[in-house]
């Protein structure tokens, strides 16, 4: 089964708000195992509103529309769908006496305009909508007629835009029903591998012939600030496709599986937590241009006091005197965006927090502050365990965010690749380098 999604309104168009409603929609959609086709987003436009439920009707077995349904003038999503239907709007009864009931129940006074949300095309089917006062609108467009020429028949769902009312008739009501009315053998399933330590290109040529390796089914890449996810598309009969998808898995894990880390929504994160927390290691941070970003990535699972001591942010050369010992001579001969600042940050940390493992970060992540020798993006991240001490630098690309958010995560690889030596608690305690 195809699906398009329509959302609608001027504050999706103009960024006032984050399109939250087309994302949940879609994921749902394909946890269900149907084909999302298109996503389109429209302001609050009579003429394209209409024109895009066309559109997406026309490449589509279902339209799902979200917004444009409440009770002020920019709604138009209802007068839309009447114009483009040739439909009339006729009070729906049940939706007149659940409005008055909720208002009641509130104790406010229905409104004109309020009990005009009861007035829908007669053509739908309303859908009661428990949590707000707008209904959803349920349209099935007959196979071989004017407004579908198709040879199956066709539904629209209007939802109003509020994402809990949204949610609350996509489960309780939509998505219920379209498992009735479409039982297909086909369907589509996904699978999302996430690696790290190597890049898209890299992975891309590890990999080697796709089309060797996915069977005519689909494989994308996803390159973020974390690292490269692999996105697995099946679509086969039901019988089939779990097991292509499995064999397809199998394919992409022995070409990449040294750098492949979880699936789905594993957070790389956790997972280095989870592995420092089994082998009792424990870790201190000392960041600079991180700002505490590190430190907030580490701490951002449950259960993270199991392994992090604590974290130093030391901005300025003096409080990476104070704070963590880096020695003045060392900032004066090599500056505090260099190997010998990085290691002394790792080692300095370590010592203070008495802990298995310490990283320091410290670098230039712009816009301002760049050298021809140290440009912007010039990270460089120290690590220090028990045994060693070392540092090295990185260039990264992007904007000041970006280069914060890689360097914690390239901060986070070293620490999983080191953690992966531990297999007990090694002695806090070791010489000044």
């Amino acid at each position: 089964m195809k699906v398009a999604v329509l959302t609608i309104g001027d504050e999706l168009c103009i960024g006032q708000i984050v399109n939250t409603n087309a994302a949940w929609i879609a994921a749902a959609c394909t946890h269900e195992g149907w084909r999302v086709v298109a996503h389109v987003v429209v302001g609050d436009s009579l003429e394209h509103i209409i024109e895009e439920a066309r559109r997406l009707l026309s490449i589509a077995d279902v339209l799902l529309m979200s917004g444009g349904l409440g009770p002020t003038h920019d709604d138009r999503t209802k007068e839309a769908l009447v114009c483009m239907l040739d439909d009339t709007l006729a009070t729906h009864q049940a939706t007149l006496q659940h409005l008055q009931e909720m208002f009641r129940r509130l104790g406010r006074e229905l409104t004109q305009r309020n009990a005009a949300q009861a007035l829908l095309p007669s053509t739908c089917e309303a859908l009661r909508n428990d949590n707000g006062t707008a209904p959803g609108m349920w349209f099935t467009l007959k196979a071989k007629t004017r407004h579908n020429p198709a040879e199956r028949d066709k539904v629209i769902v209007a939802m109003p835009g509020v994402p809990q009312e949204m949610k609350h008739l996509m489960e309780n009501h939509v998505i219920p029903r379209l498992r009735r009315l479409y039982p297909e053998d086909v369907v589509v399933r996904t699978r999302t591998l996430l690696t790290t330590g190597i890049a898209e290109s890299n992975l891309a040529d590890l990999i080697g012939d796709v089309a060797v390796v996915v069977e005519g089914q689909e494989l994308a890449f996803l390159p973020s600030a974390s690292g490269v996810k692999l996105r697995i598309t099946v679509t086969a009969p039901q019988a089939e496709v779990d097991a292509l998808l499995e064999r397809i898995e199998s394919r992409v894990r022995a070409r990449a599986g040294r750098f492949i880390y979880g699936t789905e929504s594993d957070a790389y994160h956790a997972i280095v937590g989870r592995m420092l927390s089994e082998r009792s290691i424990t870790v201190a941070v000392a960041e600079s241009c991180t700002g505490g970003l590190l430190g907030a990535t580490l701490t951002a699972a449950s259960g993270a006091s199991a392994y992090f001591l604590g974290g130093v942010l030391c901005y300025s050369n003096d409080m990476k005197v104070r704070l963590v010992g880096v020695r003045p001579e060392t900032l004066r001969l090599y500056g505090a965006v260099s190997e010998e600042t990085a290691r002394e940050l790792a080692s300095g940390v370590r010592e203070r927090c008495q802990a298995t493992i310490g990283i320091g970060i410290t670098g230039i992540a712009g816009p301002e502050g760049g050298t021809p020798e140290k440009p912007v993006g010039t990270v460089w991240i120290g690590i220090a365990d028990t045994h060693t001490i070392e540092a090295q630098r990185y260039n990264f690309l992007g904007d000041r965010a970006s280069i914060r958010e890689r360097s914690v995560s390239v901060a986070l690889q070293l620490l999983f690749k080191k953690a992966l030596i531990y297999d007990t608690v090694l002695p806090t305690s070791m010489p000044r380098a």
